[in-house]
């Protein structure tokens, strides 16, 4: 994916995407963090 993008909305999709990817690995990260904690606690 090193080619350059020159179509605006096309660009806008990948930031779009780049984000939704983002939030959704800083959820998965926060509940697999919750679960380990929670497994400590109750261990």
């Amino acid at each position: 994916m090193t080619q350059q993008v020159k179509d605006p909305m096309q660009q806008a999709r990948l930031k779009s995407a780049r984000r939704t990817a983002l939030a959704v690995t800083v959820v998965a990260v926060a509940i697999f963090l919750l679960s380990i904690l929670q497994m400590l606690k109750f261990s």
